[in-house]
């Protein structure tokens, strides 16, 4: 699947590798401002959702040597082990450990695959437990903070997406909650658009 995608996109101008993709939050956004996405998400059945080509797969199972000449990396490693949501919420219990394993493989395939641009979203509790410092942190909703770690151009974020974002048919929904709203994700790729005209 990676070997078919990677000689499909060979010609194409900008080049996004989405990990720990979910439902394709960053992706939508980067799609709708050109790039071509490659995903990679665990869950078979959350894969099934997602709208662009994906490779279901554990990304500590991965090389970045698998990804060369890539623009860009994204993504957000599962938050559920650095939450201060309680376990009693989660099927499991949270476990920094396991958590840390994911973000490292994370960073261990942008040091690998060398993008031009890379960021990884988080929450507050990974600054505790993780040796890099985030470049930034938004407000993605209400009560809602993210951090921003990484090599990425500014850009800008919207003041307040709770309302039209974190609502499903009056009902709330805990995974809507935590896809990146499609505003930010394309003021992301519009930024690193802008900035890759720069450097080429």
């Amino acid at each position: 699947m990676v070997k078919n995608f990677l000689e499909r996109v060979e010609t194409t101008q900008m080049k996004a590798l989405d990990l720990c993709s979910g439902y394709g939050g960053w992706s939508d956004g980067l799609v709708m401002e050109g790039f071509e996405v490659l995903g990679v998400e665990i869950n078979p059945e959350i894969a099934s959702f997602y709208k662009h080509p994906v490779l279901v797969e554990d990304i500590r199972n991965l090389k970045g040597t698998q990804f060369p000449n890539y623009d860009l990396i994204v993504g957000s490693p599962p938050c559920r082990d650095f939450t201060q949501i309680p376990d009693k919420h989660w099927k499991r219990k949270k476990n920094i450990g396991d958590g840390l394993s994911i973000v490292n493989a994370f960073l261990r395939i942008v040091e690998e695959a060398q993008p031009k641009f890379w960021l990884m979203e988080n929450v507050k509790r990974l600054t505790e437990c993780l040796y890099l410092k985030p470049v930034c942190r938004a407000r993605l909703g209400k009560g809602m903070y993210r951090y921003f770690w990484g090599k990425f151009p500014r850009f800008l974020v919207p003041l307040d997406m709770t309302k039209e974002i974190w609502h499903v048919g009056g009902k709330f929904r805990s995974w809507e909650r935590a896809k990146i709203p499609l505003p930010i994700a394309r003021a992301f790729g519009k930024a690193v658009k802008e900035a890759l005209r720069e450097v080429r």
